[in-house]
């Protein structure tokens, strides 16, 4: 159960930025403060990748799960997905 814990908090770290994005362009078109959410997205993203693979190192002691693939697939699409974030934050 550690290592699915890491890997939880890690999606949701790095789904944050993605969420804040995400929000402020179907509202508004544009991202508010995109230095900030820049700055919050490379936090995030690193925190995120010591969080994974801490839950990778607790994921190899036992038996793989569904829901452990689960969430290493939610976590392997926000990753792509930041590729799509930068274009978002570009003036």
């Amino acid at each position: 159960m550690q290592g699915r814990r890491w890997l939880i908090y890690a999606t949701i770290l790095i789904w944050l930025p993605l969420v804040m994005v995400g929000g402020a362009v179907l509202i508004t078109r544009t991202v508010a403060a995109p230095l900030f959410v820049a700055y919050l997205s490379l936090f995030c993203l690193v925190a995120s990748l010591v969080l994974f693979w801490m839950g990778i190192a607790g994921l190899l002691r036992r038996r793989l799960r569904l829901a452990d693939l689960l969430w290493l697939g939610l976590f392997g699409v926000g990753a792509l997905l930041y590729t799509q974030l930068t274009n978002a934050l570009r003036p």
